[in-house]
């Protein structure tokens, strides 16, 4: 009678253990959301290096970047304060959670500022590898999201999203590769219909900056150039109290 009482016991302990390992089990689409809405400060003053390598040639620019919000209401405006030939042509971005962004695009040369049109987000920005939806981010739910396992990278838990797009986009698929300790996406490879793969992506420094996980450092590489853009995070600062005034086209036109 106390064998089976204690059996009983265990069984009803098995019970209770599997049921909380699989309620804490996330879904695919859940680390994507996490991911996507992970604590970001904020606002955030940056100044960025990107070196663009094509065709066995380099090209550096610097630019400053300012962002208001995150995710679908995340407002960034990017001033190039380098090379010459490219001082004061400035990028801005309004996300939308319920439609396509607004983007605009400011030629100082031509003193003219160039609306961005939604088709045009796959473009190359500024002759990266990036394109002006890597640089304003993509909603997580414009995509379905299926968690295929967990696995180690650069000694972190990571888990495993393959993500395919409800709408029409650049990719058929991708694969990310998310943290578990902060949900930063640590890599992304995105793929075409025939499953040849298009580009990776990958955060190749990550640390903390007044207390939230900042990546320092990342880069797109081109499988079908060869071509790779490597972008470097100099200084950041979070928090500094952007007003909504900044993110405007009064303010993209104004020299760095």
């Amino acid at each position: 009678m106390r064998r089976q009482w204690l059996l009983q016991i265990g069984v009803g302990f098995a019970a209770v253990s599997c049921g909380s390992s699989a309620s804490a089990a996330l879904s695919g689409t859940e680390v994507m959301t996490r991911a996507e809405q992970r604590e970001v400060g904020k606002d955030e003053t940056s100044q960025i290096t990107m070196k663009v390598t094509a065709r066995g040639q380099q090209r550096v620019k610097k630019m400053r970047l300012l962002r208001q919000g995150k995710a679908s209401t995340k407002k960034v405006l990017i001033h190039f304060l380098s090379p010459a030939d490219e001082r004061g042509v400035g990028f801005l971005v309004w996300r939308h959670k319920d439609r396509d962004d607004d983007r605009w695009f400011y030629l100082p040369a031509l003193k003219m500022v160039r609306r961005i049109a939604a088709a045009d987000k796959r473009s190359s920005f500024v002759g990266s590898d990036f394109t002006y939806e890597d640089v304003a981010g993509r909603d997580a739910d414009r995509d379905t999201h299926t968690l295929t396992g967990e696995k180690t990278v650069d000694g972190q838990p990571c888990y495993v999203v393959k993500s395919v797009p409800k709408d029409r986009a650049e990719f058929a698929s991708k694969t990310a590769w998310v943290r578990k300790d902060s949900f930063v996406i640590v890599q992304e490879k995105y793929y075409d219909k025939q499953g040849k793969l298009l580009k990776t992506y990958t955060a190749d420094k990550l640390e903390k900056v007044q207390g939230l996980w900042t990546i320092r450092q990342q880069t797109m590489k081109n499988a079908a150039t060869g071509g790779q853009t490597v972008v470097t995070w100099n200084s950041v600062k979070y928090n500094t109290g952007l007003g909504e005034d900044v993110f405007t086209e009064r303010y993209l036109k104004r020299s760095p």
